[in-house]
C-alpha cells in the first residue's frame, strides 16, 4: 500500500514540476474537458466523471461509450429537440468516481493545454486528484490520487454503448440507428460490453457494469486503492498493458509547444485550443496506413465536411515548429478526401462519416473546391511536390464536374445550398466564386501537365464576379451574397462565408477597394438582415452572433489597420470562448453564454490560422 501511495504522489508531484499547468476559470463557462488523439477521444465533467469516450468504426463511422441516452429517432427533423439534446451533452453526470463526502471545492487545469487535470477538495479535507490520458492508442485511463487511502469511493453512473447520434439541425437524410442493446460479461477487474449490432466490444477496467433489457448500462462498485485508476479500452489485448504510470501524451504535448510563437497573445488559449482540438479530431482509418479523416467535432457531429476540415488543416499547416507531425496529418487527409471519400455522381457530398461514406448528399459548390485548395496549400507549406503526382489524376475529374454544372454562357457555377447547409435564394454564390478564382490561380502555379488552362479559367471567373455580383444597394455598389446571373441579387453576408474577407489576402482586390469596403461595411452592420445580430456577424442557420463572424472581423480589422476594432473583436472572443479556450458556434449577445455547439473545431481553427499567419 505504501509503495502504491508513494508512486501515485510522486507521479502527480512530477506533473507540477515537469509540465505546464493552466488553471481554468469556471466563470468563463464550465464545458466538459476534452482529451484524445490517435483516433480515440472523449470528455470528462468537472468532477472528473466520464461523459463519453469515442472511437472510429469501419462501418458506422464513430461509436461511443457515453452517459447520454440515445436521441429519439422520431425527433430527427425537430430542430428544437436537436438543440436541446446537443445542449444536454455539456451537462451530463457521467460515470466514474463518486465520493460519499460532499465536494466543496473544484479546480480544473489543462496540462500543456491538452490533458484534463482535476483537483477536488472534500468537506472532510481530503483532496482527490485526477488525470485523464491516453495510455496507448486504444486505451483511455484515469489516474487518481486520493490523500486518504482509506476513504470509500464508489463507482457509479449510467451509460450506453452505441453509434454516435449525428444530431443535425439541417438533417440531410437519417441513417438507421443500430440496435443499442448490449451484453456484459464480468471478468474480475474488467467488464466486457459487447454489441452485436456494432460487431464490436469495449472493456471497462476496474469498473463493473450491468445492463438492462433496453441497453442502459449501470456502473457500480467500490474503488480499489491498490489500483489508483480506471480505464476504457476498445481492444481487449491492451487493457492489461502499461501497468505503470507512463502516459504517452505528456512528453509528446510538451514537445509540440516548443516552437509555438504566440505565448503572450491575448487569445493564446483559443489558438492553442484550435491546434490541440484539431489534432484530436484527426482520425486514422482502421487498417489504413495513410488516410486521416478530420471531424468537425467529437461529441455533437463526429462527421466531416470538406469545408470545416480545410480550415482545421490550414491551422495545422500554419503551426510552425511541428511540420513533421502536421504535414503528415494533412497529407493523410488529402488521401482520405481524394482516394477514400465516396462521391455522388462525381461530386463530394455535403458531409461524411469518418470512414468516407457519404452522410448527406446535398451539392455545395465550395465543398468541391476546398480539397483542391488544401492540396495547393499542403504543397506550398511542405515542399512535397511528390503530392502533385500522387493526386494529379483526381484534379481533372473535379474540373470536369464543375464544367458540367457551368452556366452555358458565363463563368458561373451553381450550388444547391449555402456553406451553412441552408437553402440559397439564387443559384450563384459569391464567396464560392472567390474561392474558385483563388484555387484556379493556385493550381496554375503548380504547372500541372493537364489539358486545362487554369489561368484562363481564373480570368473568366474573376470577370464574372464583377459582372454578375456587383449591384447597387442603398445607393452604394457592393457585392451581392448570391445572384441569378440575370440581374437578380440577394444582399446578405454569413459567418460561414470566409472567402469574401480573404479577397485582399488572396489578391483579388486591395483592402482599399471601394466595392469590397462597402460590402464589408454592409456585412458588419444591422443592414445585413439575418446575418448581423446586435454586436457581431452571425447566420440565419443559428440566429445569434457567431465566433466565425468574429474571426472574420479580426482579419478585416487587421487588413484595415483598425486597432480599435481589433481590440473590440478580441474582447468579444475572450468572453465567448469557454474555460478551455473552445469557441462555440453561436453565443448570446447579452452574456456571451453558449447558444449553439459547445464543440466545434472550425471557429478556433479559422482564428488560429488568421492569427498565426497574419499577426506576427
Amino acid at each position: 500500500m505504501d509503495d502504491k501511495k508513494d508512486q501515485l504522489k510522486n507521479f502527480f508531484n512530477h506533473l507540477k514540476l515537469e509540465y505546464r499547468l493552466r488553471e481554468l476559470d469556471p466563470a468563463q463557462g464550465e464545458k466538459p474537458l476534452d482529451f484524445g488523439g490517435h483516433g480515440i477521444n472523449g470528455s470528462v465533467n468537472r468532477d472528473g466523471r466520464i461523459i463519453a469516450i469515442n472511437t472510429y468504426h469501419p462501418e458506422h463511422g464513430y461509436i461511443t461509450l457515453t452517459s447520454a441516452p440515445p436521441f429519439p429517432e422520431d425527433k430527427r427533423y425537430d430542430p428544437a429537440a436537436v438543440r436541446a439534446y446537443r445542449k444536454s451533452l455539456a451537462t451530463q453526470e457521467g460515470f466514474g468516481f463518486e465520493f460519499t463526502v460532499p465536494i466543496i471545492k473544484r479546480e480544473a487545469y489543462l496540462i500543456e493545454d491538452a490533458i484534463p487535470y482535476i483537483v477536488l477538495t472534500l468537506e472532510n479535507g481530503v483532496v482527490a486528484r485526477c488525470l485523464t490520458v491516453i495510455q496507448n492508442p486504444s486505451l483511455i485511463q484515469q489516474i487518481w490520487d486520493i490523500s486518504d487511502f482509506d476513504l470509500i469511493v464508489n463507482l457509479t453512473g449510467k451509460g450506453w454503448f452505441m453509434r454516435c447520434m449525428y444530431t443535425q439541425l439541417t438533417e440531410g437524410g437519417t441513417l438507421p440507428m443500430p440496435d443499442v442493446r448490449v451484453n456484459t460479461i464480468q471478468g474480475g477487474r474488467h467488464t466486457l460490453i459487447e454489441s452485436d449490432s456494432l460487431d464490436t466490444s469495449v472493456i471497462t477496467a476496474f469498473m463493473q457494469a450491468t445492463v438492462d433489457e433496453v441497453g442502459e448500462l449501470t456502473f457500480s462498485g467500490t474503488h480499489n486503492h491498490n489500483v489508483g485508476r480506471i480505464g476504457v479500452s476498445f481492444k481487449q489485448d491492451l487493457i492489461n498493458a502499461d501497468e505503470n504510470y507512463t502516459p504517452i501524451d505528456l512528453a509528446l504535448w510538451r514537445s509540440m509547444w516548443q516552437s509555438y510563437p504566440l505565448t503572450n497573445h491575448p487569445l493564446d488559449l483559443a489558438i492553442r485550443r484550435a491546434l490541440v482540438y484539431g489534432l484530436n479530431c484527426c482520425v486514422p482509418l482502421q487498417n489504413d496506413d495513410e488516410a486521416i479523416c478530420i471531424l468537425t467535432d467529437h461529441m455533437l457531429l463526429p462527421l466531416s465536411w470538406n469545408r470545416d476540415a480545410y480550415y482545421v488543416a490550414r491551422a495545422l499547416l500554419a503551426w510552425t515548429g511541428n511540420e513533421a507531425e502536421t504535414h503528415k496529418l494533412v497529407f493523410g487527409h488529402l488521401v482520405w478526401m481524394f482516394e477514400r471519400a465516396g462521391r455522388v455522381d462525381g461530386t463530394w457530398g455535403r458531409s461524411y462519416l469518418a470512414n468516407g461514406k457519404v452522410k448527406d448528399k446535398g451539392y455545395q459548390l465550395d465543398q468541391q473546391i476546398f480539397p483542391l485548395l488544401e492540396l495547393c496549400d499542403y504543397i506550398e507549406k511542405s515542399g512535397d511536390h511528390s503530392a502533385v503526382e500522387r493526386f494529379k489524376a483526381h484534379i481533372q475529374p473535379v474540373i470536369n464536374v464543375l464544367m458540367a454544372h457551368k452556366h452555358p454562357q458565363k463563368w458561373l457555377f451553381p450550388t444547391d445550398e449555402t456553406p451553412g447547409d441552408d437553402p440559397i435564394a439564387y443559384p450563384y454564390h459569391l464567396s464560392s466564386h472567390i474561392l474558385i478564382w483563388h484555387t484556379l490561380n493556385r493550381l496554375a502555379e503548380l504547372n500541372l501537365d493537364l489539358d486545362i488552362d487554369f489561368s484562363a479559367m481564373a480570368t473568366g471567373v474573376r470577370d464574372a464576379i464583377d459582372a454578375n455580383f456587383i449591384a447597387e444597394k442603398d445607393g452604394v455598389q457592393i457585392y451581392a451574397y448570391a445572384a441569378d446571373g440575370e440581374n437578380g441579387y440577394h444582399f446578405y453576408h454569413d459567418a460561414n462565408d470566409v472567402p469574401l474577407v480573404l479577397a485582399p489576402v488572396w489578391g483579388m482586390c486591395s483592402a482599399d477597394d471601394a466595392v469590397w469596403r462597402a460590402t464589408l461595411d454592409f456585412a458588419f452592420s444591422p443592414a445585413n438582415i439575418g446575418g448581423f445580430y446586435d454586436i457581431a456577424l452571425g447566420s440565419v442557420h443559428t440566429p445569434a452572433p457567431w465566433a466565425l463572424g468574429d474571426a472574420q472581423e479580426w482579419l478585416v480589422a487587421k487588413l484595415l489597420k483598425d486597432e480599435t476594432r481589433e481590440t473590440q473583436v478580441i474582447e468579444r472572443l475572450s468572453k465567448a470562448m469557454q474555460w478551455d479556450g473552445a469557441l462555440p458556434e453561436a453565443y448570446s449577445a447579452n452574456d456571451f453564454s453558449v447558444i449553439s455547439r459547445h464543440w466545434f473545431a472550425w471557429p478556433n481553427a479559422l482564428l488560429a490560422w488568421f492569427i498565426l499567419e497574419y499577426a506576427l
